[in-house]
């Protein structure tokens, strides 16, 4: 599934996120919500401001921006996934300042802003360069932009998801690690790619995020909830998913016999002032 187009990968990613938006942050695994608590922990939005929140999900990060600006703030909140937008208008229903909207990332409705925040989504952008400029563009004199990426994680699921992802054909295989690769692949890189595009004010700091199942079968919710849903839908599609769950299952259950249904995971949280 490599070398697509920008636009094939856009509607390959919006795909995927529409189609898990039903279940996505709603099969009662916390990772979403400590994740959206640090982005917005950096960005420190205040009562009154203005924040655009792009690739919102279903609005763990958006929501909390809203209940900090308040009824004299205002949030936009935008998603590719029309799905993700209606599942965030129904939880803001009591707060009439948070506008969700279909949009996408790397074209943003205009400013001026004084957070722009993005949770755990500039890593698919095609174009981050671009993206970051339109970004800075769009902030206020005192803006700042916040967001999250993955650092190191914990191996020891490596056998699981190998053996889903190796039992697809290789042309089959997507790019799944495109989360920590290229301008991703280290803060020394993304925060060189901020100065290069404006940014002059730099930090990231890390946090650590456990992951906890409460049985083998949330393993399954949860990965048909999120990105990872996109190996699943390809053995789907050639018809061996049945196979692969019949391998991985014993898997599975051995880790909830030995009490191993948990993992870590690195996110970064980069706050940048132009």
């Amino acid at each position: 599934m490599a070398h697509e187009s920008a636009a094939e990968q856009k509607a390959l990613i919006g795909g995927v996120f529409e189609r898990a938006a039903a279940t996505y942050d709603q099969v009662g695994v916390e990772f979403f919500g400590p994740a959206a608590r640090a982005l917005v922990g950096a960005t420190r939005p205040t009562a009154g401001e203005r924040v655009l929140d792009v690739g919102c999900g279903r609005g763990a990060s958006a929501l909390l921006a809203a209940r900090a600006v308040g009824p004299t703030g205002a949030v936009t909140a935008t998603d590719i996934a029309p799905t993700m937008v209606a599942g965030l208008r129904s939880e803001a229903a009591d707060l009439p300042w948070l506008t969700a909207e279909v949009g996408d990332a790397a074209d943003p409705p205009p400013g001026p802003w004084d957070v722009v925040q993005a949770g755990l989504v500039l890593f698919f952008l095609p174009d981050l360069g671009a993206a970051l400029d339109v970004h800075r563009a769009g902030l206020s004199p005192s803006g700042r932009l916040g967001f999250t990426w993955f650092g190191a994680a914990d191996d020891s699921w490596a056998d699981i998801h190998g053996t889903v992802v190796q039992a697809l054909p290789e042309k089959e295989r997507p790019p799944i690690t495109v989360a920590r690769e290229g301008d991703f692949a280290s803060v020394e890189r993304l925060e060189a790619v901020l100065r290069e595009h404006g940014f002059g004010r730099v930090a990231t700091e890390e946090h650590r995020i456990t992951v906890t199942l409460p049985a083998a079968q949330a393993w399954w919710d949860w990965v048909w909830s999120q990105g990872f849903r996109v190996v699943l839908e390809a053995h789907e599609r050639l018809g061996t998913l049945e196979a692969v769950r019949e391998q991985v299952q014993p898997m599975l259950e051995d880790r909830q016999r030995e009490g191993r249904l948990s993992w870590w995971t690195d996110v970064r949280v980069t706050l940048a002032r132009p």
